[in-house]
């Protein structure tokens, strides 16, 4: 039975809820259950891995340490290229992702950082995608400017739900290439995955792993979560050097994203490119 004060809170906490994001979030879920009936040909298995390494690549390397840290520079083309696929993650428009990650390190671990663990590692994972403190009433369009800066091509991303329309465009090759089961694991299934293993960085980073760098947080590198995020897994050294375009410091530390970029750099695709510090 609820207490009167407990009673108080629910209508509260329900009002909180982003119910866009919620029934985005529980719909894909459902769906995804599907795939424990319909399992992956090798079609399905090519598209899979195909969008997911697009995709966790265009998130890494565009998202994150291209518009968000502004890690290296590179010619219109490619950033609006890397800001599409980007966008084909279903993580948002790069406006909003940059905005609430910019606040992550500006408060991180503490009150008003967006995913903080002190609200419980559930939060961190999932809830605060389903909460609407994330935006704390911000236009994050205001907050980052120079994120799409005067580039319409970028600009549409965060306007309303356009930002979904590469994540559809996904899902409309999967069906051209392999049918309802395509679309199954090249778009739900992918989506699904690389938004946990997203998740996981600021839950699991946070709570369990190594801190070789003394930072002011509870920032931690996750080998494991290194491999499968193509080089975001080690979040404490991203932490200690947040510019730096490039995660893995030391030789063991595989850092995928990385290693693109410094073969972009040489074939003078990128340039300004932050450097790790040497150790």
């Amino acid at each position: 039975m609820l207490t009167a004060s407990a009673a108080e809170q629910l209508p509260r906490n329900v009002l909180r809820l982003n119910w866009t994001h919620s029934f985005l979030v529980v719909s894909l879920h459902l769906c995804g259950l599907l795939s424990l009936w319909f399992w992956p040909r090798r079609i399905d298995l090519a598209l899979f891995l195909g969008l997911y390494l697009s995709t966790t690549f265009a998130i890494g390397i565009g998202y994150h340490r291209l518009l968000t840290h502004r890690g290296f520079r590179c010619h219109t083309w490619m950033r609006r290229v890397l800001a599409w696929t980007g966008a084909a993650a279903l993580q948002g428009g790069p406006a909003r992702w940059a905005a609430i990650h910019r606040r992550h390190h500006q408060m991180t671990d503490k009150p008003g950082d967006p995913h903080t663990p002190l609200m419980g590692f559930l939060h961190a994972h999932v809830g605060w995608v389903m909460c609407r403190d994330a935006e704390d009433g911000s236009d994050y369009r205001e907050l980052v400017p120079d994120v799409p800066g005067q580039d319409f091509w970028i600009r549409v991303l965060d306007q309303g739900v356009l930002f979904t329309l590469p994540w559809l465009l996904t899902g409309v090759l999967c069906y051209a290439v392999a049918g309802w089961r395509g679309v199954l694991w090249g778009t739900v299934v992918r989506t699904l995955c690389l938004w946990h293993l997203t998740w996981c960085i600021n839950s699991v980073c946070h709570v369990w792993g190594r801190r070789p760098n003394a930072t002011r947080d509870e920032s931690r590198n996750v080998w494991w979560l290194g491999l499968l995020t193509l080089g975001e897994g080690w979040h404490n050294n991203h932490h200690a050097r947040p510019a730096s375009a490039v995660h893995g410091w030391r030789w063991y530390e595989v850092d995928a994203s990385g290693y693109a970029i410094r073969l972009m750099a040489r074939l003078g695709l990128v340039w300004k490119v932050v450097r790790e510090p040497r150790l």
